[in-house]
């Protein structure tokens, strides 16, 4: 029988300077051993997991394509350097995934162990099962160790992880309760590189929030960083991502990372599109005591209230919002707002009277669309419109409408006390991001019932602030400058409609409007299909006024 060899090779971890040495080291190996068989392989083939843990539950993309290639038998000897590097997981659970290929006359081949593992010794599978499991209890006492290890650097106020950027850590010998010499680490500022350039950023922030330049976005931030000549961690090291520029998602991520604030903080990681957690980092929670306030950690970069200012800045610049473009180009562009019916963002096209939104996804999942959705600029902007300046214009609504109008009229005070002066709004931005945070751990149960109490009286204290930092006249929606007295077309000539800018009605379409779900039209460029039907609305606070109560 033809041989098909299929080495395995795996690295726990990605060292910092980007060296693959275990990997490359196990397949020169495995490559030796192989060069002895008394018959050579007809083929071989390589699968590397670089950075995989084989004893936690993640997923390791090398090893499963190596398990579908034995299972379609393409592969019938699997070379590995130790058994370890093929799991760590227990005996049983190792066992039942190689179970189905060792009775397919499927061999393993470990040789650093100088052993042949298949279905017909059966001394050789016992033995299997042990090396499988001592390979797993090996696992276990080194990451109780290793937890242990980090409890006790943090009980003495060391810090266990990678060092975020505009940090170093430095090394300092503390004193254990037994009075032990112990090595922590402290989350200092990198005053050379990195906390001057999380300064620069801020800066340039602030510099956009007092001018009040609307222009200012994330990627706009990372070009103006790689014109100074200031340099990325990568960069500066020359080691893992020695060639990495700055982007939008970095300089997104340290301005809203509360440690450049001094604050303590856990990370939150996101969710793949199928469900499985990300590496990345969705957002940073701040750690509080048991009054609700921060707790203040490290050594800060730049002062609270200047972090918090930042924050409204960043929240209105999300993710998927077109932080590319300097100016949009339709009044739909980069609002996170318009939306294919896949969950794409729709982008801007075409020129002139051909001007219009596409969803480009054309690979889609069941049941989602295949190909092109594209739909008329000039007549959903104009649907649009007459759908909210038809509810601007209902004197006596349902619930759900006059909830619409309850917060649409929110936003646009909220965007009217905004223009008052610099010290007001400052402190309205802190007061605001303050109880922002505050709800969102109460909302979340983030606290234990002991603290809750000190939660919701600190709530109080920010509201009757912000209470006292409001306009004494109470701002409503100016109805009589959207809607003509004669009651003609709202969007017709000479309307307002007609005559706004476009930063103006992409203000208007904000306050109103949380999302634009647009549905491929299944009739030829979908010529004779009412705008209406392939345009489903979600209202200001997630309400469809679509929906019969």
């Amino acid at each position: 029988m033809a041989i098909h060899a299929g080495i395995y090779v795996r690295q726990s971890e990605r060292r910092v300077t980007g060296s693959e040495a275990s990997t490359t080291t196990q397949r020169e190996e495995c490559l030796k051993d192989i060069a002895r068989w008394d018959v050579p392989p007809d083929h071989v083939a390589v699968y590397e997991d670089l950075g995989m843990s084989a004893f936690k539950d993640a997923e390791r993309p090398a090893y499963e394509r190596l398990l579908r290639d034995v299972r379609a038998g393409r592969i019938n000897v699997i070379v590995v350097h130790y058994m370890s590097r093929l799991s760590r997981k227990t005996a049983m659970e190792t066992i039942g995934e190689l179970r189905p290929l060792l009775m397919n006359r499927v061999r393993i081949v470990s040789v650093g162990e100088h052993r042949t593992f298949h279905a017909d010794d059966q001394s050789a599978l016992v033995e299997l099962l042990f090396k499988l499991q001592a390979s797993h209890e090996e696992s276990q006492n080194k990451s109780r160790a290793i937890r242990a290890a980090k409890a006790l650097e943090a009980s003495l106020g060391g810090y266990t992880g990678k060092a975020p950027f505009g940090f170093t850590l430095v090394h300092e010998i503390r004193r254990s309760t037994d009075d032990r010499p112990v090595n922590v680490k402290i989350l200092t500022p990198d005053t050379e590189h990195e906390a001057p350039i999380v300064r620069r950023i801020v800066d340039m922030v602030e510099e956009w929030i007092t001018a009040g330049d609307t222009s200012g976005s994330c990627w706009k931030l990372a070009r103006r960083l790689e014109a100074e000549g200031l340099l990325t961690r990568g960069k500066k090291t020359a080691q893992q991502h020695a060639d990495a520029p700055w982007d939008a998602a970095t300089v997104r991520r340290i301005l809203i990372d509360p440690r450049i604030a001094g604050f303590a903080c856990e990370s939150v990681y996101g969710t793949r599109r199928d469900g499985t957690p990300s590496r990345k980092v969705a957002e940073y929670r701040i750690i509080r005591d048991d009054s609700g306030n921060p707790v203040s950690a490290y050594e800060p970069i730049v002062s609270p209230e200047r972090w918090y200012r930042v924050q409204d800045w960043v929240g209105d610049r999300r993710s998927g919002a077109g932080d590319w473009q300097g100016q949009p180009s339709g009044i739909l562009s980069a609002m996170e707002l318009l939306y294919c019916e896949c969950g794409a963002y729709m982008t801007h096209g075409g020129t002139g009277s051909k001007k219009h939104y596409r969803c480009r996804r054309r690979t889609a999942k069941p049941d989602q669309h295949l190909g092109d959705v594209t739909i008329g600029a000039k007549g959903i902007e104009a649907y649009l419109a007459d759908r909210v300046l038809t509810v601007v214009g209902t004197s006596q609504g349902d619930e759900a409408t006059k909830t619409v109008l309850e917060i649409a009229s929110a936003r646009y005070a909220y965007e009217q006390e905004r223009q008052e002066s610099p010290q007001v709004v400052e402190e309205r931005d802190w007061l605001l991001a303050e109880r922002g945070n505050l709800r969102q751990a109460r909302q979340q149960r983030r606290v234990e019932k002991r603290h809750d109490c000190a939660l919701a009286e600190r709530m109080r204290t920010l509201d009757a602030r912000i209470a006292d930092l409001r306009n004494s006249e109470e701002v409503e929606l100016p109805r009589s400058v959207w809607l003509p007295a004669d009651g003609t077309d709202p969007i017709g000539p000479g309307s307002w409609w007609n005559q706004a800018t476009r930063d103006d009605k992409r203000a208007f379409f904000r306050l109103f409007l949380d999302r634009v779900e647009v549905r491929k039209a299944y009739r030829w460029a979908g010529q004779g299909v009412p705008i209406g039907s392939r345009v489903c609305l979600t209202w200001a606070g997630g309400i469809n006024l679509d929906v019969l109560p």
